[in-house]
């Protein structure tokens, strides 16, 4: 039997370097078994450069071989579309294991699906650099779904990440959760820390030269990341979208049109009501800051939480609530500060921070709301200068 064996592998063809030269290229030197990826050229533990790949037909070389074929097997034993690159699990599953469950169209299939996405994740022609920025918290007992898998395939078809795993602000599994003091102060103190530690500084130097921003957080930490991001340095930020859920752009065409209501009384005290994701009613502010305020209202025909579709919708977003900020101002003077009461999608609420001039605007005093709180409505966070 061993005769035999080694009779049939000397009377195959082997395969010309230029092939297996090209089908390392094309895969990238990782396994193309769907799912796997496995780097084929380093040992996983210790690091060192070994070559742990299997070229695998997907017609075999010879007739009776797994999904061999009498007059396909001799005319593709030689043919780059026939071949695939494997790790040894993935070569045993479909050569021994699992035949009958490894068709010719599957595994083709699995081929040109991995030489595609290596194709485009390795085409860095006309794309830019871009450090990806994760920033979390918890959203009442929700936790923070937010992965650099998903930011890694929402910016490649036009940016390529500056380092393997990106930027990570929040605090990882906090226990304290959003209705209560502390959550507010431990918050805003670590991400003023963590932001001046891991983004300010190599900005300015240089280092960073462009920002790809995921959020999921409450919306005024996310108010406060905007302003500590500002619009001087290039910083793109994405939505996620419900329903498809994703954080890529979608090509819908349809207007986004915001509306202005402006307060009929001028008082001392002001307030800014941004209602997009959801109606706020004017009673619910009242309550708060008392029947003496002026209250100015950012909002849409019908506000809900999938309202930021495309790019242009948040580019108009910022455009008009820039002018609404300097229009308070010249109404209220400068000698003043904006109660702010959000309900905003995640994007809105980091491009009303970063729209937001320092040295020219008034000072955000931001509220959020939460029933768990014993004010049972909005209450104040902290306040943005």
């Amino acid at each position: 039997m061993k005769k035999k064996d080694d009779a049939k592998e000397k009377a195959r063809k082997p395969l010309p370097p230029k092939v297996v030269n090209l089908l390392l290229a094309r895969s990238c030197g990782r396994c193309q078994y769907e799912g796997c990826n496995e780097v084929l050229t380093k040992d996983i533990l210790t690091k060192k450069n070994y070559n742990t790949a299997y070229i695998a037909h997907i017609v075999a070389a010879e007739p009776n071989g797994p999904r061999g074929d009498e007059a396909l097997s001799p005319r593709l034993c030689q043919d780059f579309e026939n071949l695939m690159l494997l790790c040894d699990r993935h070569h045993r599953l479909i050569d021994r294991e699992d035949i009958a469950g490894h068709s010719v169209e599957r595994l083709v299939s699995m081929k040109r699906s991995h030489e595609s996405l290596m194709e485009r994740l390795t085409n860095f022609k006309n794309k830019k650099e871009t450090e990806i920025l994760l920033f979390g918290a918890n959203i009442g007992k929700q936790g923070i779904p937010l992965f650099y898998d998903s930011a890694h395939e929402t910016i490649i078809d036009s940016h390529y990440p500056a380092s393997q795993y990106g930027i990570q602000l929040g605090l990882l599994n906090s226990g304290v959760l959003d209705h209560r003091k502390e959550f507010w102060l431990m918050e805003h103190a670590n991400l003023i820390a963590n932001f001046d530690t891991k983004i300010k500084h190599q900005r300015e130097s240089g280092i960073i030269k462009h920002l790809s921003v995921f959020c999921l957080a409450p919306q005024p930490l996310l108010i406060l990341l905007g302003s500590l991001l500002g619009d001087i340095h290039h910083t793109e930020v994405y939505q996620l979208h419900r329903e498809p859920k994703t954080w890529k752009w979608l090509n819908e065409a349809d207007p986004l049109i915001y509306e202005i209501k402006r307060p009929e009384k001028n008082h001392t005290k002001i307030a800014l009501k941004i209602a997009l994701s959801a109606n706020i009613t004017d009673d619910r502010i009242v309550k708060v800051l008392g029947e003496d305020c002026s209250i100015w209202t950012f909002t849409v025909n019908t506000p809900h939480n999938d309202l930021i579709r495309n790019k242009e919708h948040l580019e108009r977003f910022r455009q008009q609530i820039r002018l609404l900020m300097n229009e308070i101002k010249t109404v209220h003077g400068q000698d003043n500060i904006i109660h702010v009461f959000p309900a905003m999608p995640i994007s809105t609420a980091v491009e009303l921070g970063r729209v937001r001039m320092p040295k020219a605007d008034l000072p955000l005093l931001i509220y959020d709301q939460n029933y768990q709180n014993p004010n049972m409505g909005f209450y104040e966070t902290f306040k943005i200068e």
